[in-house]
């Protein structure tokens, strides 16, 4: 399948506008800006009936005090209910993004879901190298947990969801809880990125569309691992490649979403695959026209259909 008409306008408009985000040649403050101007300006229309709080979770973080905001999406029709919430930790490559680049994506899967949304604003590399941002959501995580009454959520539905780099974390999260007394119904995954440390060539995908004119490129990708990790051996981390997580059944029931021309296609599909076989993979989607980064570009048709596809498999995944 080829591009669609609009993903492919988006993409000449991008690659005349800009260089590659994740460009080291870039100051990290331009690749932040960029990045900001970006999903705003693609961003689309927010829902009005939705009701956002901004909270701030502190915790303590190996002695030091650690402060992560996070913004609550509450239907503005549901009062007082106690709802099923989903937690979303973001996307950039662990150094880009922050709460209002997706904003209005939160604002558009709580009116679509009906359900409460959290986003965190975990630290970023490489001012914070791992395991600060997985600290910080970690803690978010729990922390809402302890204060769902304040909040009005169903702890008995937890949903973790997050796009690239967010769902590496989201995996990592769910990994770590598994001993824990918090129990999450599902995982979302949209396009996640899920290892860097094997060779490029080990995924097609990532030889086929990863030269730098669909957005995301190989030399992102290192990047982004150069930024995250404080040390290059720990790649092989399972918390920061999950693929190298020798056994998948002990996740939650797992939706993974990818794009046909993303460079991170294959590994989704490759880890759809693990869950699978351990009889965790809920929902598997391609979305084959498209680009990395789309779901949250709601001025393009593909967004708005891959939003209530996800939107319609979390209602389900929730019983409601």
């Amino acid at each position: 399948m080829m591009l669609d008409k609009e993903t492919a306008a988006l993409v000449a408009a991008m690659n005349a506008a800009q260089s590659d985000l994740h460009d080291q040649d870039i100051s990290l403050q331009d690749a932040r800006l960029g990045a900001r101007e970006m999903f705003l300006s693609l961003a689309g229309e927010a829902p009005a009936d939705v009701d956002v709080t901004e909270l701030d979770v502190v915790y303590d973080g190996a002695g030091v005090s650690v402060s992560v905001p996070v913004r609550s999406y509450r239907p503005s029709s549901a009062g007082a209910d106690v709802l099923p919430a989903v937690i979303f930790f973001h996307g950039g490559g662990w150094s880009l993004g922050d709460l209002d680049c997706y904003d209005t994506l939160m604002r558009d899967l709580c009116y679509r879901t009906g359900v409460q949304f959290f986003s965190v604003g975990y630290r970023l590399a490489p001012e914070h190298k791992y395991p600060a941002g997985l600290n910080d959501c970690l803690a978010a995580v729990r922390w809402l947990h302890g204060h769902a009454d304040q909040y009005h959520v169903d702890v008995t539905k937890l949903v973790l969801m997050g796009d690239s780099a967010g769902g590496n974390l989201a995996v990592s999260v769910a990994h770590h809880l598994a001993d824990e007394p918090i129990a999450i119904t599902a995982l979302h995954l949209i396009y996640p990125v899920l290892d860097v440390y094997s060779p490029h060539q080990q995924y097609a995908s990532r030889v086929q569309f990863g030269d730098g004119d669909l957005l995301l490129s190989r030399e992102a990708i290192a990047n982004t691992a150069v930024y995250y990790a404080a040390d290059p051996s720990q790649v092989h981390n399972v918390d920061v490649s999950p693929m190298a997580l020798p056994d998948v059944s002990h996740l939650p029931a797992t939706s993974i979403l990818v794009a046909g021309y993303d460079p991170l296609h294959d590994e989704g599909a490759q880890f759809a695959q693990r869950l699978l076989a351990a009889g965790r993979l809920r929902h598997y989607s391609c979305f084959a026209s498209t680009i990395h980064a789309f779901f949250s570009f709601g001025t393009l048709p593909v967004a708005q259909r891959a939003r209530q596809l996800v939107a319609t498999q979390l209602r389900a995944d929730l019983a409601l």
